[in-house]
């Protein structure tokens, strides 16, 4: 497996990867995970059958040579069934080339939403992903993309349609289920929420997120909403640099990347979780609130469409529109009663269909299809 999820290294994990990986190691033999890194990792051993290595790169341009690399010498002593790889660019390339030079089959994740114009205006050299993307897509033996929206885009480029596989990120909604009250107790206490409305995001700090509509949408809020509180998670904010983006006077909540007990006492105190993404191909964080009973208000992403249905189990708003995500955001603090209907209209929807271990046997037998074929 080739991957760029440093917290399969033991160091920043967010959310639950490494003990969704252990859980993939029950399945084979043996599992071996190639971390795309800079200096300062070391080899963790996930588990009997799970080990990740670092390429421990000089700079980002000696990923593809030390994974190469790697790759190479982890072949040389073992015979492999099948390369999997995180995202259809770098590790997907390397991927292509172990594939060609060790006759091995090859499996490209398209977690993201690379096909999405806001994407592909982000960076300059995006179009050029696109086009690496687009040809190892055609190269590779399967394809897993977590909505149904990739795997429309795929085939639209000329992608097989049997060969692609739709497949959520698996995610363990017992964990959402309940909360600490104790710590509960404790976290309102100490942060002065008494009498406050929680409002949530979660997620790592990215022009994906679209962090400036967040945050005109939350000043509208604000000016109508004294009584609001803003959760920043795992985006690493200070309240230096939001200065001169959110009223002064609004109280937050800030942190880095916190582990996965935290995100869900977060979601249990607060009264809603908003996103502004500009583009998500799922929305992990989305589908862990809803479990947790929590309404969502989302711009309405390819992944964002594929949860929320909208008015029933939250709101969807157009991309960038601020004044819309603030008007949903009001109507749910407004109607705190409609607003505890649709979380628990989340909470048995998301079950229904974003189970994880149903996933995670989706996955397995997926590998084990396409070894087979």
């Amino acid at each position: 497996m080739l991957s760029i999820d440093k917290g399969l290294l033991g160091k920043g994990q967010l959310g639950d990867v490494v003990e969704r990986h252990r859980r993939y190691g029950e399945s084979v033999d043996r599992l071996d995970i190639i971390v795309f890194c800079k200096k300062g990792f070391s080899e963790n051993k996930i588990s009997d059958k799970v080990t990740s290595f670092p390429t421990d790169s000089a700079n980002k341009l000696k990923y593809f040579f030390d994974g190469f690399r790697i790759g190479k010498e982890l072949f040389r002593q073992n015979k492999y069934s099948l390369i999997v790889t995180q995202e259809p660019f770098l590790t997907g390339f390397v991927g292509y080339r172990l594939k060609k030079k060790f006759c091995s089959k090859l499996l490209i994740h398209f977690h993201g939403d690379f096909f999405s114009p806001f994407w592909l205006r982000e960076k300059w050299h995006n179009k050029l992903f696109l086009f690496l993307a687009k040809f190892l897509a055609r190269s590779a033996d399967g394809i897993r993309a977590v909505s149904s929206g990739i795997k429309e885009s795929l085939v639209k480029i000329g992608v097989a349609p049997e060969k692609i596989k739709v497949i959520p990120t698996p995610i363990n909604l017992e964990k959402f289920q309940k909360v600490d009250i104790a710590a509960s107790e404790d976290f309102k206490i100490k942060n002065n929420l008494e009498n406050k409305k929680l409002i949530l995001n979660v997620g790592r700090r990215d022009l994906a997120k679209d962090y400036p509509t967040l945050f005109k949408a939350i000043s509208l809020v604000f000016e109508k909403r004294k009584d609001i509180v803003l959760a920043l998670i795992g985006s690493d904010f200070t309240e230096e640099e939001l200065k001169n983006c959110l009223p002064e006077n609004l109280p937050k909540i800030l942190t880095g990347r916190v582990g996965q007990d935290f995100v869900n006492l977060l979601y249990h105190l607060s009264s809603l979780y908003v996103s502004s993404s500009s583009h998500e191909s799922f929305g992990k964080v989305l589908v862990e609130a809803n479990a947790a009973g929590l309404p969502v208000v989302s711009t309405a992403t390819t992944g964002t469409k594929e949860i929320i249905q909208d008015g029933y189990t939250g709101f969807l708003v157009p991309i960038g529109e601020a004044e819309a995500l603030a008007q949903k955001v009001l109507y749910l603090l407004d109607n705190p009663e409609e607003a505890k209907k649709i979380g628990e209209n989340g909470r048995k929807l998301v079950w229904q269909c974003f189970s994880g271990e149903a996933n995670i046997k989706q996955i397995i037998n997926f590998w084990q299809e396409i070894i087979n074929n």
